[in-house]
């Protein structure tokens, strides 16, 4: 029986051994390559302790191995496979994401019942400790978001509802919410544009968080005192909307680097950099309205996007912007929270 054994294990390819009463019997090859000092009668492997009936990960020899222990009627026997650890699928990352945005409600709903209990005349401190609460929150609604809406974007499942759109209005409301904001961060937000309207097809939502990535990028590279302009024109078939700068830390990296959003392959960024995910958000979203994208130098970083204009024969009616909210939060303070300071999220739960 012993002798049939030991010719089944050398027939294996991968590890296998058989022991009883806590030594080994019999292995092949690839056991004993797998294992120092590996002898019949020897202790099991300490690898190995413990598996007596039943399957697990172990690692052995510097690599992880998918282990299944098997009774026989005088032993146990042990396969040893290579283990290929799978990915995360794409549900388990839609779960996670689903699980952290009920706990991020959770808090922010904790957030503003102290907020409440404390009353209608808070000390400045709690007023600075709920404000940061506050921050910190929409800096993390706003990575999630990012995540989510990446991960749609790429796989073919974000929601795309084009309509008639009038780009124009939706610039002067976005400008309209992230404005006041950016004062707070010393920061000059203008609008210019020599039409009152122009009609494009585009999904409002996408299109509103494609300008707020544009000026949060721009406002961050203008830093303290700086200004930008949001500028709209009419160009042939065409609608040219950019961001420009009059002042800024241009830090010279290619403009081909920039748009990939990759400051470098084996680095973290660090914080107050950012994730790198905004301009690749703004390119997934221009390709869904077969639009373009162009960055310049121009007294700093200029970046221009070029959608299609709306077709004289597009349905009506036209799509007017409406303000959206992300868990309570205005899109424009999540979109620039990365920027603000503390005190531009005081006291969000009675506007």
């Amino acid at each position: 029986m012993l002798h049939s054994n030991h010719a089944l294990l050398q027939a294996m390819p991968e590890p296998a051994l058989i022991t009883r009463n806590g030594r080994v019997v019999c292995f092949n090859h690839a056991a004993c390559s797998l294992f120092d000092d590996l002898t019949e009668n020897a202790p099991v492997p300490a690898a190995l302790c413990g598996y007596e009936n039943g399957a697990g990960l172990v690692l052995a020899g510097g690599h992880s191995w998918h282990i299944t222990a098997s009774p026989l009627e005088d032993g146990t026997l042990y396969l040893l496979h290579a283990a290929r650890l799978n990915g995360v699928s794409c549900a388990q990352l839609d779960g996670a994401a689903r699980r952290l945005r009920e706990q991020m409600g959770q808090l922010f709903l904790s957030v503003q019942l102290l907020q409440r209990s404390i009353g209608d005349a808070p000390d400045p401190e709690q007023t600075r400790r709920l404000a940061d609460m506050n921050r910190t929150l929409c800096q993390m609604l706003r990575l999630v978001e990012q995540l989510d809406l990446l991960r749609d974007l790429e796989e073919g499942r974000a929601p795309f509802c084009p309509t008639p759109l009038d780009l124009a209005g939706l610039c002067r409301e976005v400008c309209a919410g992230a404005s006041g904001l950016l004062d707070m961060a010393d920061v000059r937000l203008d609008f210019n544009s020599p039409v009152s309207s122009l009609l494009v097809p585009g999904d409002s939502a996408l299109l509103e968080r494609l300008l707020l990535e544009l000026i949060s990028n721009s406002a961050r590279a203008a830093g303290k005192g700086g200004a930008l302009t949001l500028s709209l024109a009419k160009r042939g078939n065409r609608a040219i909307l950019s961001v420009s700068g009059s002042s800024g830390g241009d830090d010279g990296r290619p403009l081909s680097q920039l748009l990939a959003g990759d400051n470098s392959p084996d680095r973290i960024p660090s914080p107050g950099e950012g994730a790198g995910l905004g301009l690749v958000l703004v390119q997934h979203i221009l390709c869904l309205h077969e639009g373009a994208v162009v960055m310049e130098r121009r007294d700093g970083v200029c970046v221009t996007v070029a959608l299609p204009l709306a077709k004289a024969s597009s349905p009506l009616p036209v799509h007017s912007p409406t303000a959206g909210c992300f868990n309570g939060f205005s899109p424009a303070l999540v979109g620039l929270s990365d920027l603000l300071p503390t005190q531009a999220f005081a006291c969000l739960d009675e506007e």
